[in-house]
């Protein structure tokens, strides 16, 4: 283990070069102190029996007191020769209790104390390259820092280590690092050498070629100094496939119900303007299409196909029963990201959709909630997946933050009726109250009277239809009962179909960035008009380029395999498309969301 080198290091470095005066291994070194200032040798003795104590103590593995004994030398003798000793045995003692970023941040200041070109300084890179455990940006960034004073044995333990996180970062990520790292030590050859392989990959030859010739000039070693010569030759490595170039799949219902088929055809065009645009040069994309007519299992079938010829990704599966079957079809982790489909998580690892569940924009209506002060909330919910999904992120949020939840009230997804739901949060949160105060059913209307207490539904905007007018119905605005929701109150559709009667006053999440104002949209309607000659004059295409947008930013990186397609998957953030602002985040598609009331068919930002 990576630990368990860096200590034994750790120990050379404290022998080998000890403490008056030197550079070399057998040249002793000044110790490295906390702060300048006069010890007596009474404090200096103190500070020498309290590190031998917290090093024993770590020895017996009984860390939390070597922390303790550690930090008591650290503030009572700052200037003691041994003072530098116990902050670097706090950093190993962090480390051995699986704090990482306290040890990393206590090796950085003992680092501070070092002069420049100590031979010391290694040891405590490698120290703390072993405290961040797969965080490999982190790894490499440390180990990046090694100096020219690294011993021979010292490089031969960092090497494969940087190798290996080297290898398992994006072209992007890659990048990230050399740029905030130095880049004169003696391992910046190897992580030059692979970022210029990726450069040349996206077809930036002139870059590729520098940064390669510069790995050569800083002593790069085999095998790097042979990829560099390659790359300087135009050649990538043989292994390497050309990632700018790749082939993705769609899956959609061409030969199904006509409405459906229909719904399908304007989605292929915007993966077609995806494809064709999105990316840019030196990028090639070619689409496949494939036809399921609407039936899960051709749909299963097709994903096993698909698999075998290597596709990068596929975007389709526009129904739950679809996408769940072609999520449980596949044998590997080949991508899938559908437009429509609420199911992606029951689907499988690596399998998305742009619809489905948002935890974040229901706990963004729980701070809501607690910023106006409800000492009662009920929700009303269908039975679904992705409802209770956003139910359980609400009520955690709320009860975080002191919000009462009275109960939950389902009802059945084909279900038109709701007064036995309606009825019993509107009890759940009234009845006791009215009764308490003596009020009739003549006396509600003296809302001042009443503690502020508020429905959350977040319901698909296919049940707000039958949903709102019923709550109008029953009359919850006498008994100032606030009703919140989620995007299906907001969506297009309703704002447009419902009596402004029965939306007015509710508080409701909403896709940040779209409209046709918004430049994703026009970006978006801009591409589409130029690849097909003609005015763009259906919302629909847009949810497709989306969808193909999000796994064409994915590909991007240039890395193909299934693995590390997820893994750029999961690093995605605010991707502007032209139906919102979109992250990936715990391995769902996320949009950013904005909170407003509805008043008129307008959505007016609410603030709190």
């Amino acid at each position: 283990m990576i630990g368990r080198r860096a200590s034994v290091w750790l120990g050379f470095a404290l022998t080998a070069c000890q403490i008056t005066g030197g550079t070399g291994p057998g040249v002793e070194l000044p110790p490295p102190v906390l702060a300048p200032g006069a010890v007596s040798r009474a404090e200096q003795a103190e500070a020498q029996r309290l590190l031998g104590s917290a090093e024993a103590s770590f020895e017996a593995r009984r860390f939390p007191e070597a922390l303790r004994t550690a930090a008591d030398l650290m503030e009572r003798f700052p200037a003691a020769d041994v003072s530098g000793e116990a902050l670097l045995l706090s950093a190993r003692v962090e480390l051995a209790l699986g704090s990482g970023d306290r040890a990393d941040a206590a090796a950085e200041r003992y680092l501070g104390l070092l002069r420049p070109g100590d031979p010391r300084a290694t040891a405590v890179r490698l120290l703390q390259v072993d405290a961040w455990p797969g965080n490999a940006a982190r790894q490499l960034d440390r180990l990046l820092r090694i100096d020219e004073t690294a011993g021979a044995a010292e490089l031969e333990l960092a090497i494969p280590i940087a190798r290996a996180a080297a290898d398992s970062l994006s072209a992007e990520e890659l990048e990230a690092v050399l740029v905030a790292a130095p880049t004169d030590g003696p391992l910046a050859p190897i992580v030059q050498v692979r970022h210029a392989v990726n450069l040349l990959e996206r077809g930036e030859a002139e870059r590729a070629t520098a940064l390669a010739a510069a790995a050569i000039a800083a002593g790069a070693v085999a095998p790097e100094r042979e990829v560099a010569e390659g790359v300087m030759r135009g050649e990538l490595p043989a292994d390497r496939r050309r990632a700018t170039s790749f082939t993705i799949a769609t899956v959609l219902p061409h030969g199904g119900p006509p409405a459906l088929s229909e719904f399908a055809r304007l989605v292929r065009e915007g993966i077609e303007v995806a494809a064709a645009t999105a990316l840019g040069e030196p990028y090639q994309v070619t689409v496949t299409p494939r036809d399921d007519r609407g039936d899960p299992v051709i749909a299963a079938g097709f994903v096993a196909e698909l698999e075998i010829e290597g596709v990068a990704g596929v975007i389709g599966f526009l129904e739950d029963e679809a996408l769940l079957s072609a999520g449980r079809a596949r044998q590997g982790a080949l991508p899938i990201v559908s437009p429509t489909a609420r199911t992606a998580v029951a689907a499988g690892e690596g399998v998305y959709s742009l619809e489905g569940a948002d935890p974040q924009a229901a706990q963004v209506v729980a701070r809501y909630a607690a910023s106006r002060a409800f000492q009662r909330v009920a929700i009303l919910l269908p039975e679904s997946q992705t409802a209770y999904e956003e139910a359980d992120a609400f009520q955690a949020e709320a009860e975080r933050l002191g919000v009462l939840i009275v109960g939950r009230f389902a009802y059945s997804p084909q279900a038109t009726f709701f007064e036995s739901q309606i009825l019993g949060a509107r009890d759940s949160l009234r009845a006791a109250e009215v009764a308490a105060l003596g009020l009739g059913a003549e006396d509600t209307l003296r809302v001042e009277m009443l503690e502020p207490v508020g429905i959350f539904l977040p319901i698909p905007p296919e049940d707000v239809e039958y949903i709102a007018p019923q709550l109008a119905h029953f009359a919850l605005d006498t008994l100032a009962i606030e009703l919140m929701g989620t995007s299906g109150w907001t969506d297009p559709q309703v704002l447009e179909l419902l009596d402004p009667l029965y939306l007015d006053g509710v508080v409701a999440t909403v896709p940040a960035g779209i409209g046709p104002g918004s430049p994703g949209f026009a970006r978006f309607q801009d591409a589409y008009e130029l690849h097909f000659q003609r005015t763009l004059v259906s919302p629909t295409p847009a949810i497709g380029y989306d969808a193909a947008l999000l796994l064409l930013e994915a590909l991007s990186p240039g890395r193909l395999s299934p693995s590390d397609v997820r893994s750029s998957f999961q690093g995605l953030r605010d991707i502007e498309g032209a139906t919102g602002i979109f992250s990936v985040v715990d391995d769902r598609v996320v949009r950013r969301t904005d909170l407003v009331r509805i008043l008129r068919r307008r959505l007016v930002p609410v603030v709190f």
